[in-house]
């Protein structure tokens, strides 16, 4: 089985797939790496590593496609983790693979983006990657504005295209229920 955990930056993916790797064994593939590996390895692909999380995942789906197809033959569990997945292909994975995918978007579309902006400074010691404790005040709260209206879109998304979606509140309480979630148990 497949199972890809994706959505919106710094809703929790990494946290449950660690869990998910401590728990299940499983193999781990996260889409920063791949989008790093291809960025720094060739640049004349032109991956554009600071756009938009949905303009870096449709540069990216190409070489997703051939990851995914690649596990999928394989026949053994794999996990995938990244923002790096557009909903028009997570669905295409879905229809085309019912029984080999499995795909959990996490999001925060109901957050006020000062809390969740708050919640991440709190958190930041435990990230493997603060990148945006780096920005100035301005320019941090429209980034969590941008997530926010970010996690909307893609709650809308999933909603309408069937693929299952999880609002973050608070992803300590949330782990085991995003993992049952996923794993299909």
């Amino acid at each position: 089985m497949l199972y890809i955990l994706t959505g919106v930056a710094k809703s929790g993916k990494s946290l449950v797939a660690k869990e998910l790797v401590k728990r299940y064994h499983l193999p781990l593939t996260q889409t920063d790496h791949i989008m790093m590996m291809l960025y720094r390895g060739n640049p004349n692909l032109n991956i554009h590593i600071d756009a938009s999380d949905s303009t870096v995942a449709f540069e990216l789906e190409p070489y997703l496609r051939g990851l995914f197809q690649t596990i999928i033959e394989n026949k053994k569990d794999h996990l995938v983790e990244g923002v790096h997945l557009l909903t028009s292909y997570a669905h295409e994975l879905m229809t085309n693979y019912p029984t080999k995918v499995r795909i959990l978007y996490l999001g925060y579309a109901n957050q006020d983006p000062i809390i969740k902006g708050q919640e991440l400074k709190n958190h930041a010691h435990l990230m493997e990657n603060p990148w945006y404790m780096s920005y100035p005040e301005k320019e941090f709260h429209q980034l969590m504005v941008y997530m926010v209206k970010e996690s909307q879109r893609i709650k809308k998304e999933c909603a309408d295209l069937h693929i299952p979606y999880v609002d973050i509140h608070d992803i300590f309480q949330q782990k085991d229920d995003i993992i049952k979630l996923l794993m299909g148990s």
